[in-house]
């Protein structure tokens, strides 16, 4: 058994690898009920045929979708497995594995707005809103911000942000 998978996109969840499976008799008997299972991509792959001579070759395809985990981890390793019966004895197997890398992307964006609460004389205060919005495939952990106009650290709520997900909060600073 080969196995080989290919990404179709940029290593984001959601994105599909398709993985090849082609497997040869390098025996020298007929194999029959060739099959070849993957549990990552659902479990049985069809192949264009079941039955194979020795040399013959049998291929399938099947697809696995992009979990945030995966991206997260840089890779997704895959084990397939193949078994044929041979006219006496048991069946015989072979299994493969394929590691897909998922190039990690991080990126990060940060929008700071200013709202003067009076008429802009000194004393009054400018309420400041900061909007952060991970903008990369892969989840940001320990998410900080730092203003020292507003007195160094800006207390966040959350500071886990997946791909996407954006947070905002408003901090009142100094006139």
């Amino acid at each position: 058994l080969v196995k080989t998978g290919a990404l179709d996109g940029d290593a984001v969840a959601g994105d599909t690898v398709t993985y090849t499976f082609t497997v040869t008799n390098t025996g020298n008997v007929t194999l029959t009920d060739v099959a070849v299972t993957d549990p990552l991509t659902g479990g049985d792959v069809t192949l264009d045929v079941t039955t194979l001579a020795p040399g013959d070759v049998a291929t399938g395809t099947a697809s696995y979708t992009l979990t945030q985990g995966d991206v997260d981890a840089g890779e997704v390793s895959n084990t397939a497995s193949v078994s044929g019966t041979p006219p006496t004895g048991g069946p015989v197997t072979d299994d493969d594995t394929f590691t897909v890398p998922l190039a990690a992307a991080p990126s990060i964006d940060l929008v700071k707005t200013g709202l003067l609460q009076g008429a802009g004389v000194e004393g009054d205060t400018v309420s400041y809103s900061f909007t952060v919005t991970n903008t990369g495939n892969v989840t940001l952990e320990d998410v900080a911000v730092t203003d020292p106009l507003t007195g160094g650290a800006v207390t966040l709520d959350v500071t886990t942000l997946a791909p996407g997900d954006g947070y905002g909060v408003v901090h009142a600073g100094p006139g």
